[in-house]
């Protein structure tokens, strides 16, 4: 089994050297929090669930990849932290906007990583990074596509529930 500071440093030489290959499997929990932890203290380092840049371009998780052709395509996308949920976005660059463009919106496809049951919705309780200001919306039928404008730029933090499931991640918004 590969140590938590290994993975972590295996992870930040492929993010400098341009290997867009995703990892194979789940990430450990303690992987994936050093791996956040060695890319926030590199300015342009992409985390996986993080503000620390532009979102990763790169395959989708196998599990996102329904409806894509080719199935392995580079989208922009962040994974969340349990690894339950993926936003996929439609832009490399500045993909969500506060307020929204006028002739784009702030899309954002939801996929699920456990199959869902029931079409409850996905509930985002969103929050602000540094400050106390939230928002919160809901996608009705659960995980899929969306329109979600949040109040103000900067790094929000979303807390997302859906089907008795959790997960959180952080998306940046744009002025």
């Amino acid at each position: 089994m590969v140590s938590a500071p290994l993975a972590a440093a295996a992870l930040l030489i492929a993010a400098c050297t341009g290997n867009s290959q995703p990892p194979t499997g789940p990430q450990p929990p303690a992987a994936r929090a050093s791996a956040a932890q060695a890319g926030t203290a590199h300015a342009g380092v992409i985390t996986s669930n993080g503000c620390a840049g532009q979102p990763p371009v790169s395959p989708l998780p196998f599990w996102a990849r329904s409806g894509f052709h080719p199935a392995d395509r580079a989208m922009p996308h962040v994974m969340g932290e349990a690894g339950n949920i993926v936003a996929i976005l439609w832009a490399p660059r500045h993909a969500l906007h506060s307020p929204p463009l006028h002739d784009r919106s702030n899309k954002i496809l939801w996929v699920s990583r456990i199959p869902l049951v029931e079409p409850n919705p996905l509930v985002i309780k969103a929050t602000l990074a540094d400050s106390t200001r939230t928002a919160t919306m809901s996608v009705p039928g659960g995980p899929g596509p969306s329109i979600i404008d949040l109040p103000a730029p900067g790094c929000w933090t979303l807390h997302l529930s859906w089907s008795g499931h959790t997960d959180e991640l952080k998306l940046r918004y744009v002025a």
